[in-house]
């Protein structure tokens, strides 16, 4: 009976809700009915117990009097008699209990049965065996006249189709799984690429609602999301089993609080959740804020107390952009040079039909060179121009800012002359008209020229900064070679510059000054300057802004001269290793007390650098080399990483130091395009997720 009130509950489905609880009332009915046979049965045998103790009693007696053992005896038995009657009284008021419950659960039942019964349309004519109660269960005829019954038929053929097998409830999922799963399958792949989708193009997942209830260098970096948040972002440098260069953003973490200590325990706290030892650090890489760069209570400086090898290197990227902001503001001539150039982007940049008017007269212009033969036609050639607004802070900007201006002059001439004569606003006209005369100046198209032509170098430099896979070393020489391009234009390039500035004024008709005549500051012409044009322009403005910006690189790109960077150049395998130095590596490893803490580690290493430089100066596969980089790749290529571990942990010591905190920076663009002003209302923990989804594109 268990068994099939189990099978009831399973496969309950096959039948309907009134007839299923009739049919599971009959089977409990059934139940108590075998428990309360049971029951009888029980009292019965007590009955029959109690009289064979009876007879055994009396059996007892006769032998006691037959005897004559006295009274002593007799008591004896009668307590035993005594003690039987005992155990057949509490024996029956169990079974009497036990009835009584039987009792009351079947009255309650016969209650249950009697209000489903009543919704059931139709009974046969017939009360028999839910009306009458168990009260007939000794009559045969009554049950008779149930089996005839409508209701006892409906129910015995509901129970054969519920032990029908192929009917059940498993049967059905096992017929519907391969359709299921096909279904599930393809729901879930739809699903999947959607997400890819949106976490690779950086779209909002909930509409404007996105709230929910090994050795390695670190960039970090802070910046304000849409919401005025102020978030850390953390990048991690290190060289993968191939050899080569890697960066990977690992997340952005909420931090209300920018102190150093702060910002410190923040940064341990992400490391430690993966796996990572802050003691492992190799490098450190942020910006030049007080707070990260400080001599004394900066960043760098609480993480190098603990870790000796995370030697710090200010961002070449962000040191090249702050030397061309030094020039801009501190040459009298220069500043009000970009200060003119901001005017022109706010009256020109800040209105959507100027510059839709800027683009038709760049496009006739263009129009009519092509029709002229002056400009050529073809692929990717004479692409639309616009105005780019620069800033401080816009690593390149106010190079690309420069040279549109430069190609698109004409037709920025020509707008601000329409604007001079026929806009209706009196204010706009006259600062049209004093921009346009400021272009029309040779001043501007001298240092407009004279500042592409320093920038150019400069820019080239930014882009190569700004590479992943940038070391150091070869860093520190394109440095080298930017100023050495920026002192050649001082020593010979005065005079192409000056014929560069003459053509120019000649196809834009701006009136060329005379370079003899006494130069004029525009301020007072009564007290002079007492230095001719010439003396101005090739000694106060080209030389001076010159010397002042190969000051600046100087002063800023200090580190070309510290003692690590130094001993790192000895590891460049370029001209057969021309640069190695013995002296200078093995300073290069005190530097690291972490990795070859003891006497004997430096020893191992001395021998292993002699053995080291013979092996691949005689290497014709090591002949071509060129940098870092490439040293560590073709290490693991023909396995001299294992034959020489400690020269490659060298190698690998000198890959991590940081170049540039532009994975950072394209970390905080990223996050400008996934948190805007929509979907403003993400926790930092899914930005910080659907961040890693987006820059590491290639890892999903």
């Amino acid at each position: 009976m268990v068994s099939s009130l189990q099978k009831i509950e399973v496969f309950s489905f096959s039948l309907s809700d009134v007839q299923f609880v009739n049919l599971c009332y009959f089977m409990q009915l059934d139940m108590l009915q075998e428990e309360n046979d049971n029951v009888l049965e029980k009292l019965r045998f007590v009955e029959e117990s109690c009289q064979d103790v009876e007879m055994r009693v009396k059996e007892h007696e006769k032998q006691v009097a037959a005897l004559g053992e006295g009274i002593s005896l007799e008591a004896k038995l009668l307590s035993r008699k005594e003690a039987a009657l005992s155990q057949r009284e509490d024996a029956l008021k169990e079974a009497k209990k036990a009835k009584d419950g039987v009792n009351e659960r079947i009255e309650f039942l016969m209650h249950r049965v009697l209000g489903v019964q009543k919704s059931i349309p139709t009974q046969g004519g017939s009360d028999h065996f839910v009306k009458s109660g168990f009260k007939a269960w000794n009559r045969k005829s009554g049950i008779d006249n149930h089996k005839e019954g409508t209701p006892h038929t409906i129910v015995v053929q509901m129970c054969q189709s519920l032990m029908n097998q192929r009917q059940s409830i498993v049967s059905a999922f096992e017929k519907q799984t391969t359709l299921q799963e096909k279904e599930y399958h393809t729901h879930l792949s739809a699903s999947i690429d959607c997400v890819r989708f949106l976490l690779r193009q950086g779209l909002a997942f909930r509409g404007h609602n996105e709230k929910e209830d090994s050795n390695n260098k670190v960039l970090v970096d802070e910046s304000r999301d849409v919401s005025c948040k102020e978030q850390m972002a953390l990048v991690l440098r290190f060289v993968n089993r191939k050899g080569e260069v890697v960066e990977r953003f690992v997340g952005l973490r909420n931090v209300n609080d920018t102190s150093t200590l702060s910002l410190k325990a923040t940064i341990y706290d992400m490391l430690s959740k993966r796996n990572l030892s802050p003691s492992r650090i190799g490098g450190q890489g942020y910006d030049g804020a007080s707070n990260m760069s400080g001599a004394f209570n900066g960043l760098k400086t609480l993480i190098m107390n603990e870790t000796k090898s995370a030697h710090f290197v200010h961002c070449f990227a962000h040191q090249l952009q702050l030397a061309l902001v030094f020039v801009a503001k501190n040459h009298t001539t220069i500043n009000d040079f970009f200060d003119v150039v901001s005017r022109l982007l706010n009256i020109i940049g800040s209105s959507y039909k100027r510059r839709d008017k800027l683009r038709k007269k760049q496009a006739d212009k263009v129009m009519a060179a092509l029709a002229e033969g002056e400009l050529q036609s073809g692929t990717g050639l004479n692409q639309e121009v616009g105005i780019k607004r620069s800033s401080d802070t816009r690593w390149g900007s106010h190079f690309a800012s420069l040279l549109n201006i430069q190609i698109i002059y004409a037709s920025i001439c020509d707008v601000l002359e329409d604007l001079g004569e026929f806009d209706s606003d009196r204010d706009r006209r006259a600062e049209a008209i004093r921009i346009l005369k400021w272009l029309k100046s040779f001043d501007f198209v001298f240092c407009l020229d004279f500042m592409v032509d320093i920038l150019g170098v400069t820019n080239h430099l930014n882009t190569i900064l700004q590479r992943k896979d940038q070391d150091i070393v070869n860093a520190m020489n394109q440095v080298s070679s930017s100023k050495k391009a920026i002192q050649e234009i001082r020593d010979v390039g005065w005079g192409p510059l000056l014929e560069k500035v003459t053509l120019f004024c000649a196809k834009n008709e701006v009136k060329v000054v005379d370079l003899e005549d006494e130069y004029f500051n525009g301020y007072s012409r009564r007290r002079g300057s007492h230095v001719n044009n010439l003396h101005h322009y090739q000694v106060d403005l080209f030389k001076e802004v010159i010397d002042m910006q190969l000051q600046e690189l100087n002063n800023r790109f200090n580190e070309v001269n510290t003692n690590l960077l130094l001993c790192i150049a000895c590891l460049c395998p370029s001209e057969s290793f021309k640069a190695f130095d013995l002296e200078k590596i093995m300073k290069m490893a005190t530097l690291y007390p972490e990795e070859f803490p003891t006497e004997y580690d430096l020893r191992v290493l001395e021998v292993e650098l002699g053995n080291y430089i013979k092996d691949v100066r005689e290497d014709e596969r090591f002949a071509d080399l060129k940098s870092i980089g490439d040293l560590a790749k073709k290490m693991v290529e023909e396995k001299k990483h294992i034959i020489f571990p400690k020269i490659y942990l060298l190698v690998k010591l000198a890959l991590i130091l940081p170049v540039a905190t532009a994975s950072v920076e394209r970390a905080f663009s990223a996050m400008k395009l996934i948190k805007t002003d929509i979907p403003n209302k993400m926790s930092d923990q899914f930005l910080s997720d659907s961040l890693v989804s987006y820059i590491e594109k290639k890892m999903f």
